[in-house]
């Protein structure tokens, strides 16, 4: 799953995501120029650059391209950034791309102090150096402006203070260098604040670009009233608090991962040297038992040697004599000779037989223990296991995030909205779900066959046929391999990068197969009336994780939530059940609007995104306490299969642990049969 990013946020936090160990100047460098920033504008991700060179890198890449192009990368982390409204030109999204005011006040604070001009005497086209600074209407006045300012009954309570006296202080700001000049129109005084946008304007911006908005206000109106604003510096103060703690905290798990590791690095170390000093041991003693069974049978086998030698040498020399009386001798000696030799020799003989016979023959063997064959089999010294669960702290600061930013879950909740971004129609397939893969390719499920399809263009690159019909599938980037769920029993694994490769046939017997995710290298999948798992590092069979309410019969949806490590799934009777991975159930939402829900996602927030098979999309929340419609039905769809969102984190966040306050749209894809929506996620 994905999740498309952009939106509004605070411009301090650009200082805060570059503070740290960066040095003071390079926040005030354009990372594309490398000069220092000139009307620095700000990307979702935080990062800040010049407005031309920004401007200038987006048209770049859709000369490009070819084409004008949906999203863009930003030149600094390679996120993915999505213009807030799609049909909207280019060059006007670029202009909407809000101002970093922060960077550019303290870029003016640094710079060597200049004489403040007198803003009553500017309106007056008179350029005549200010004296004093009035804390109360933000302005500079000369000693004779400042005398009439005091004498105004409206005024002459306000708080005034000499420039000079300002101008250097502990904390290094010139208060009369926060200019009230319109970041655009410089020649103009910002009079406005468009709360649509989240900008300043003068006179000349609300009537050019913010003519159509619906919420903008006056400055001297906004500041007359208590307002959201009032709090941010307490809670900003509370949230520098708890970062504060939480960076000790993280600091102190390092140290503490850093001694685990250490310690069990120790500790194998010894175990290993113990065992070979156990082994060296055994040894010394086996071969001395060798060495005395060795020095008892050579004695034995040399005697048994010495004998049968005599005995051939005696053979020997009965056949030379034999020979000799035979060629030489009468037959009367032949006869005589062989008479008196076989009394002789046959009692010899008997006599050998009979020594050898006293000598028992020796046979050596030996079997390797038990314990010897182990260990010469063995595969590994052992199984390290590592631990990365969401930490107390993570959550405790989570909790300060949730009570002290300005948009809490539950107006998230109420303010999330669907714009439809396109409708791809696929003509001649029956699309039952799918996934986001890539950037670029989406894999949607039809009957009987895969269809590798361009997110952009929605146009088919490939198709790969299966033996059975698809109902859902999950795909390892970390082994580029997708995981099919079928119809009648079947479950496959594909090989697949840029093409198909290997196909692996993984279950075909009963029960039916339903949804099916991926976490941690644990493949999930609802099979039947349970929740099965395979370890896809070792390759185990599907064993079951626990029971649920389902059948599989038709289409079912399983997903998890990254933010809280949990999983989600419907049941036969079409409720959203939320359990962790051991079984143990955390909710269970039902209600008579959910018709027939037929597939759940989750987006990066929390907030559970339930799919009805009549057309209607849910929005449920983070703890299953709320649930509202987001759309009644789908354009030219007749039965919604599945749904899905598509997530880019940014700096990799791989289990999902931090609360991403910057996310405001997204990308829903809705797919049914032979159509498919593309829809925005919008946060106003």
């Amino acid at each position: 799953m994905h999740l498309y990013t952009q939106g509004s946020y605070l411009p301090i936090c650009c200082i805060m995501a570059t503070s740290g160990h960066v040095k003071e100047n390079a926040i005030f460098t354009c990372s594309i120029c490398l000069e220092q920033l000139k009307s620095p504008r700000s990307l979702p991700c935080l990062h800040t650059f010049c407005f031309q060179c920004i401007s200038e890198y987006i048209l770049s890449a859709e000369r490009h391209a070819g084409h004008e192009i949906a999203k863009y990368t930003c030149p600094v982390c390679r996120t993915i950034v999505t213009p807030k409204n799609p049909e909207q030109d280019t060059t006007q999204w670029i202009e909407s791309l809000p101002h970093n005011f922060t960077i550019s006040v303290l870029m003016e604070t640094k710079k060597e102090p200049q004489t403040q001009e007198c803003h009553i005497c500017k309106r007056k086209q008179k350029c005549v150096s200010a004296t004093k600074w009035c804390r109360d209407c933000t302005e500079a006045f000369c000693d004779n402006c400042c005398e009439m300012h005091g004498l105004m009954k409206l005024s002459m309570s306000h708080k005034v203070v000499d420039i000079m006296s300002i101008q250097t202080n502990e904390f290094g700001i010139d208060l009369s260098k926060i200019s009230d000049a319109c970041p655009v129109h410089s020649s103009k005084v910002v009079e406005a604040y468009c709360f649509d946008h989240q900008q300043l304007c003068c006179v000349l911006c609300v009537t050019l670009q913010h003519r159509k908005c619906e919420d903008v206000q006056a400055i001297e109106d906004i500041t007359s009233r208590k307002t959201d604003k009032d709090s941010f510096e307490a809670n900003l103060t509370k949230i520098q608090t708890a970062t504060e703690n939480l960076l000790q905290e993280q600091k102190d798990e390092k140290t503490i991962m850093n001694k685990s590791l250490s310690t069990i690095e120790s500790t194998v170390i010894d175990s290993v040297n113990a065992a070979k000093g156990r082994l060296d041991s055994l040894l010394v003693v086996f071969l001395k038992e060798l060495k005395i069974i060795d020095d008892k049978t050579q004695g034995d086998l040399d005697s048994k040697l010495n004998l049968v030698e005599k005995l051939l040498n005696r053979i020997k020399d009965f056949v030379r004599i034999t020979t000799f009386i035979r060629s030489y001798g009468s037959k009367p000696q032949l006869f005589i000779h062989l008479e008196k030799s076989e009394k002789e020799f046959n009692s010899e003989i008997e006599n050998a037989v009979a020594l050898l016979r006293q000598v028992s023959g020796v046979e050596a063997s030996f079997l390797i223990g038990n314990s010897l064959q182990s260990l010469m089999e063995m595969q590994n010294l052992g199984e390290l296991h590592v631990t990365d669960n969401c930490s107390k702290s993570v959550t405790k600061y989570e909790g300060v995030l949730s009570d002290n930013m300005s948009l809490p879950a539950g107006k998230i909740f109420d303010s999330i909205q669907l714009i439809k971004r396109k409708l791809v129609q696929n003509s001649g397939h029956d699309l039952k779900g799918g996934m986001c893969i890539s950037d670029q390719i989406m894999v949607l499920c039809s009957s009987g066959m895969l269809i590798v399809t361009d997110i952009l263009t929605g146009k088919i690159k490939t198709e790969f046929v299966l033996t059975k019909g698809p109902k859902r599938i999950a795909y390892d980037t970390e082994n580029q391999t997708l995981y099919i769920s079928c119809y009648s029993n079947y479950f496959y694994s594909v090989k697949f990068d840029q093409s198909f490769g290997k196909q692996t046939q993984l279950k075909n017997i009963a029960p039916y197969n339903g949804g099916v995710c991926i976490h941690q290298h644990n493949l999930y999948m609802v099979v039947g009336g349970e929740i099965t798992k395979i370890n896809l590092n070792r390759g185990s069979g599907l064993q079951t994780a626990f029971p649920t309410n389902t059948d599989c019969r038709d289409l079912n949806g399983l997903t998890i939530d990254h933010k809280k490590d949990r999983l989600i799934h419907t049941t036969k009777d079409f409720a959203v059940v939320c359990t962790s991975f051991d079984g143990k159930k955390i909710y269970s939402y039902k209600d008579d609007e959910m018709k027939k829900v037929t597939s759940v996602t989750v987006n990066s927030l929390g907030l559970i995104f339930a799919g009805d098979e009549t057309g209607i999309v849910h929005l449920i929340s983070e703890y299953g306490k709320q649930r509202r419609t987001l759309l009644d039905k789908c354009e030219k769809i007749t039965r919604l299969c599945d749904i899905w969102v598509k997530q880019i984190i940014i700096n990799s966040i791989r289990k999902y642990r931090s609360l991403d306050l910057r996310y405001k749209t997204g990308c829903l894809k809705i797919l049914k049969q032979l159509n498919l929506i593309v829809m925005n996620i919008f946060t106003p």
